[in-house]
């Protein structure tokens, strides 16, 4: 077909949440009869969708009684899984970008294997718009002084954070800050002490669940960061933080504004 566009749909099955998202956002939700339990948008299109097991632990067996003509899978934990249906003759879609860019690269290649590629090089191009819009900004905000000192908390106890090896360590730098773990270990998360990290001094600080606000107010240590002092402490949906797929670039644009409320412009 030409654009690699389709007449027929296709059965689609997604096992990951950002697999969905990207489905749903190229138009394709309606070809979805099956999703994991952790899918959750787009909202009020997955309703009727049926779900098999989570995104760690996928119901396989029910997957293939389903024979979906496509199964979307997603990251290092789901690549077994996808290789073991892949043996077993299913068409399987598997990603796991380690860039915002190889995230949007992702988003277009998906989009070509389901016959929508018209529609996902149209899509991806804006979004390309608003991350170059996204990073003249913070470009201009941080052009006469230092990036922020950015800690993203994946995990509270024991103590996670992102490296150079997670797109959300791409996310903080295109919104004008500077992922405060720097070093040499190239994993997409890292463990770490937090009394190092303490002092290390973060500027702005952003997690998903809300009770760490509460672990870092009630830490006179903590409290002594200027992240703590200044009041630069975000909590963010995850959906928002987690997932490398469209929103990545509101995420982006989200974080370019705390940014440039840190600068105080």
């Amino acid at each position: 077909m030409p654009f690699g566009e389709r007449e027929t749909e296709m059965r689609i099955l997604s096992l990951a949440p950002t697999q969905t998202e990207i489905l749903g956002w190229l138009g394709a939700a309606n070809e979805m009869i099956g999703r994991s339990e952790d899918c959750d948008y787009p909202p009020g299109v997955l309703q009727e969708v049926p779900s098999f097991g989570t995104w760690a632990s996928p119901d396989l067996t029910a997957v293939l009684k389903a024979q979906p003509d496509l199964v979307c899978t997603f990251g290092k934990h789901q690549e077994e899984v996808a290789s073991w249906l892949e043996e077993q003759g299913l068409e399987v879609f598997h990603s796991d970008p380690p860039t915002v860019a190889d995230s949007l690269a992702a988003m277009e290649s998906l989009a070509r294997r389901i016959g929508r590629e018209k529609t996902g090089e149209a899509a991806v191009r804006s979004l390309k718009n608003r991350l170059e819009k996204a990073r003249e900004a913070a470009a201009s905000t941080t052009t006469d002084r230092r990036r922020p000192r950015v800690l993203r908390i994946m995990h509270w106890e024991p103590l996670i954070t992102v490296g150079p090896g997670s797109f959300q360590h791409d996310v903080i730098s295109m919104a004008g800050g500077a992922n405060i773990f720097e070093g040499d270990d190239v994993a997409p998360y890292v463990r770490v002490d937090p009394e190092r990290v303490v002092s290390w001094n973060p500027d702005v600080v952003f997690f998903c669940e809300p009770f760490i606000l509460k672990e870092l107010q009630r830490s006179s240590a903590w409290s002594a960061c200027n992240a703590v002092k200044q009041g630069h402490i975000h909590v963010f949906d995850c959906g928002l933080t987690c997932r490398s797929g469209p929103r990545i670039v509101d995420m982006v644009e989200v974080l370019a504004q705390v940014v440039q409320n840190w600068a105080g412009r």
